[in-house]
């Protein structure tokens, strides 16, 4: 991807206007919903492109053929959904579907990371930890996890050992 592409998007996209649904400064219930309607009213200022209100969404403001659907990144990006759908990908950025569950989430963050790929949505809410072999299989992905849960069922000696690593390399505890 070119850099002169990407940055005649950003150009585009800065002087895009926000397109507003009709009345918005109107009433207060448009305010929780700013979604675009077409305006449709037989009398509509909007719809008839009057002066000094808001435009109209329309063909004029689409962007380069070339970086349409694009990340802000430059690349180009992939939903994925499981981890099989990894393989084979260069040069992506990927998107993991957000009704992917924790478990299938973290073996898709460390095929990614494997694999050197960029995510556009890494962060693992949690992960449980029973043992110190499980904290050492997560450890590559450690930048990416908010919090480890460790079991108060665990022995002492145990639980300490993993909740020493986890404070040592950045992540919170949660017990």
């Amino acid at each position: 991807m070119s850099s002169r592409l990407l940055r005649v998007r950003k150009k585009l996209n800065s002087k895009r206007p926000k397109f507003l649904r009709t009345e918005t400064w109107k009433h207060i219930s448009f305010k929780n919903d700013p979604k675009w309607r077409k305006p449709k009213g037989k009398d509509n200022k909007m719809r008839m492109k009057r002066s000094g209100k808001q435009p109209l969404v329309s063909v004029g403001y689409r962007g380069p053929k070339e970086v349409r659907g694009m990340h802000a990144s430059g690349l180009k990006e992939v939903m994925i959904s499981t981890p099989g759908q990894i393989d084979g990908l260069e040069n992506v950025i990927i998107r993991i579907n957000a009704t992917v569950g924790n478990k299938k989430k973290i073996e898709i963050v460390k095929k990614a990371v494997k694999s050197n790929l960029k995510i556009a949505n890494p962060s693992l809410t949690y992960v449980k930890v029973n043992s110190i072999e499980e904290f050492d299989a997560i450890e590559p992905i450690k930048d990416h996890i908010q919090k480890l849960i460790v079991p108060l069922s665990l022995d002492n000696d145990t639980r300490t050992d993993i909740v020493r690593k986890a404070e040592d390399a950045g992540i919170t505890v949660e017990e």
